[in-house]
């Protein structure tokens, strides 16, 4: 897997923010009402096998907390330095980095992902990142659903209390005392012979409309 490369200063400055953003996220998660609700074969599905998580970049925040517990979670994370800063959190929450994305090291994260897929790993893809357009998928998570034929458990996420940064997402960091649902879409598997673009085209659709659920859940 590929490394950003950081000196002392650096490395020290990724780590503080790393124990910054868990102690955070614990204190919102602990004092937050999760609602979870959805397609009832997804939410078997997620229970009882591995499968690929798939949530909009924007929305990652908020399940850091209620995945930590999900079991073994790799997570694809851009080569940015922003993302230096999710990659070192995540061992916090009991999850694994692979960097790369659909702009730098997308075969190389693709490889790693199945790799890591066949040891047992459920992957975790925001697929409208790094860059966008916003909320629509790009076709990398799809090529990895067919290698590895695993079903895709899309998520909807949205927070009651949060507050949204000046990106090209509108990143949502969520505040406490708040609820935040989690609505699962139907699980899309892809097949050998499927068609690449139809996927897509459908997982954009399970996951905008997912988010619209949870939007209404806590509104």
């Amino acid at each position: 897997m590929s490394k950003a490369k950081t000196g002392k200063n650096g490395n020290f400055k990724y780590w503080i923010v790393a124990v910054f953003i868990s102690f955070y996220v614990r204190f919102c998660g602990f004092l937050t009402r999760y609602i979870h609700g959805g397609d009832q074969k997804a939410r078997e599905i997620d229970k009882r096998q591995r499968s690929i998580y798939a949530f909009w970049h924007n929305q990652q925040t908020f399940l850091l907390y209620p995945y930590r517990k999900q079991g073994k979670i790799c997570v694809l994370v851009s080569q940015s330095k922003d993302g230096e800063y999710i990659a070192k959190a995540l061992p916090k929450f009991k999850m694994q980095a692979v960097r790369g994305s659909t702009t730098r090291g997308g075969s190389a994260a693709l490889r790693n992902l199945i790799d890591m897929a066949q040891e047992g790993y459920n992957p975790a893809i925001t697929p409208d990142g790094p860059r966008g357009p916003i909320y629509n998928a790009h076709s990398g998570i799809i090529y990895l659903a067919q290698k590895t034929h695993l079903p895709i458990i899309a998520a909807g996420v949205a927070c009651s209390h949060k507050f949204a940064v000046n990106s090209w997402d509108k990143f949502q960091i969520p505040l406490p005392f708040g609820k935040c649902a989690v609505i699962y879409a139907p699980p899309l598997w892809v097949g050998e012979n499927d068609d690449i673009e139809e996927c897509r085209k459908k997982l954009t659709d399970y996951l905008n409309d997912a988010t619209k659920k949870a939007r209404e859940a806590v509104s």
